[in-house]
């Protein structure tokens, strides 16, 4: 994401140290570590109400400092959140006012020429700005889904899924899947300047009566060849997670749930692409999360068709959204680069020619 006193990127045009580490020995590292710390509580014969989240937690987050430290510096996952609950950011005064405090840095346009200070463009001006642009709302999104998406994918994805023995392996999926990430577990850290700052993740296991154990791992037995684990981990997460985040903040804000699915699949293509997956995987993960109307359970797919699947020797193979971000209505913004706007104009005098 962008520093302070810059206007956000695009999300995928991050600078380098954004981006995950590609090194296979610090995913192996990853991975047995996590692995070591749930197989010490198996082998103890710790039930899922006593397994140690805490040592969950420090294991998830020296991964994440070593796959993609930029983000471990504005994701945590802890056992005690302290930053503010979904149900009270979320609530419309405590979100105008990040609003309004986050307009400050994009007033309206056609205030920049004005001979008063951006300082002291009136409230009541910065305060309809906030309440009405679709442009301001869609761009502290990018801030919010920016923050969170990434990490959230390193866990889902990087977390170990296997261990020695195919009954260990039932045992640490359905206790990694047992952790709850619903939307009022993760706690929102606000910047000074309105934006998000960071997340806290809580880790809390899900209340599972014990009489549905054997259940449980008969249905993973059954399904692991058709969703594996990583899969059935993202679709969760979509439905139980992005979902209703999506549907918080539209209901808070005049932006679209069409624009916000856009900076998601914007956002997980270009995570999945640097997380060094096996190109079978990562074309895989693509057709179910891109190329597929509806999952398994039925349920329609919000990210189906939110971006442009194009092949490599594609003109402009590159610019994959399908909906512009609105950014460049923003004054202290510009167009993006990959901007669908200016791939369609280029299109057009192309064809006029």
């Amino acid at each position: 994401m962008a520093r302070q006193g810059e206007s956000a990127p695009a999300l995928v045009k991050l600078s380098s140290e954004t981006k995950p580490s590609r090194t296979k020995h610090c995913q192996t590292k990853c991975s047995q570590s996590l692995g070591i710390a749930i197989a010490k509580q198996t082998a103890l014969g710790l039930t899922k109400s006593q397994m140690d989240l805490t040592q969950v937690a420090q294991e998830f987050n020296q991964c994440l400092a070593l796959r993609a430290p930029f983000y471990a510096q504005h994701f945590v996952a802890t056992t005690k959140p302290q930053e503010l609950s979904v149900d009270t950011w979320s609530q419309p005064a405590v979100y105008q006012q990040l609003l309004l405090d986050f307009a400050k840095a994009y007033p309206p346009l056609g205030k920049s020429t004005s001979p008063i200070p951006l300082e002291n463009i009136p409230e009541q001006i910065l305060l309809s700005h906030s309440h009405n642009s679709k442009a301001l709302h869609s761009l502290w999104g990018q801030w919010y889904f920016g923050l969170l998406v990434p990490p959230m994918l390193e866990w889902i994805i990087n977390v170990p899924h296997s261990l020695a023995s195919p009954l260990e392996q039932i045992e640490q999926i359905e206790q990694i899947e047992q952790i709850e990430i619903l939307p009022e577990h993760f706690y929102l850290r606000p910047h000074d300047s309105g934006r998000v700052a960071g997340f806290e993740f809580q880790l809390t296991l899900a209340p599972t009566p014990q009489m549905k154990t054997a259940i449980v791992k008969a249905a993973i037995v059954k399904t692991t060849v058709l969703t594996p684990p990583r899969e059935r981990q993202l679709i969760k997460w979509i439905q139980s997670h992005l979902v209703p985040s999506v549907e918080r903040l539209t209901d808070l804000s005049p932006t679209p749930a069409k624009l916000y699915w856009s900076h998601l699949g914007y956002l997980i293509h270009w995570y999945l692409g640097e997380m060094a997956l096996p190109e079978i995987e990562f074309e895989r993960l693509k057709a179910l999360l891109f190329n597929t109307e509806s999952f398994d359970d039925g349920e329609a797919n919000p990210l189906y068709n939110s971006i442009n699947l194009l092949p490599a020797s594609a003109p402009h193979s590159d610019n994959i959204r399908r909906v512009c971000c609105l950014r460049y209505q923003l004054v202290n913004s510009h167009r993006c680069g990959d901007c669908p706007l200016a791939t369609r104009a280029q299109a057009k005098r192309v064809a006029q020619a």
